[in-house]
């Protein structure tokens, strides 16, 4: 992205925050641009992104957590970001660590061909992650509270490791998306909401847990 749209987004007080190694390169970073939900002030988390050989570090989650803070401190109750709900290392931080919820799916959000990381094949579906930050939930979870539905209504299963059936075959990707396409879009009409996600590495797949149980938000 050009350097420009960081500084127009400093301008509008939506920051990007960066981690920096000794000698002052940069290693992961997380950009904010403004945004307008339901008639109120939000932060898009557009881009968050750790160097290859510093993962797992908790680089990405320490970087959420000043752009959390950061929200707190403008007066600023929602962040918002997506990502694709067929990579569980992605869910589980999301919604494990972060104490993020989810209650909207897109088809085919970026488009299919536009660039060079998105198959050809397959269509961009994302899942929206909203994170109230100010809520009793996410303090919860922050806190190291394992976030667990009061009622589960329904169960999504998906691959543990999507990277390997998409290097594997495209046809199974696919089917996979289409798969997980339908279970969403029919839980979300029912009004459930994903509040839970759990992995099983042994059988090597991740599920995530829905309820329809009224979701006290307190924002």
């Amino acid at each position: 992205m050009p350097v420009r749209l960081y500084q127009v987004s400093k301008a509008c007080s939506a920051p990007t925050f960066g981690a920096f190694a000794d000698s002052g390169r940069l290693a992961a970073f997380g950009h904010t641009a403004i945004a307008l939900r339901d008639g109120n002030v939000a932060y898009h988390s557009h881009m968050l992104a750790v160097e290859d050989g510093l993962r797992d570090k908790n680089l990405g989650y320490r970087i959420k957590l000043a752009q959390r803070q950061y929200a707190i401190n403008a007066g600023v109750g929602l962040i918002f970001w997506t990502f694709d709900p067929l990579i569980s290392r992605n869910a589980h931080f999301n919604i494990n660590k972060l104490g993020a919820i989810l209650r909207r799916y897109d088809r085919n959000y970026y488009g299919q061909g536009v660039s060079t990381g998105f198959d050809v094949e397959v269509p961009t579906d994302r899942v929206i992650a909203e994170w109230f930050v100010s809520s009793s939930h996410v303090a919860s979870v922050l806190a190291g509270q394992h976030p667990k539905p009061q009622e589960v209504t329904g169960e999504i299963e998906i691959p543990d490791d999507i990277d390997a059936v998409r290097a594997r075959s495209a046809n199974e990707h696919l089917e996979w998306r289409l798969r997980v396409r339908r279970e969403f879009e029919a839980q979300i009409a029912a009004g459930a909401i994903v509040c839970g996600f759990s992995r099983d590495h042994t059988r090597r797949v991740s599920r995530y847990a829905f309820s329809s149980a009224p979701f006290m938000l307190d924002r």
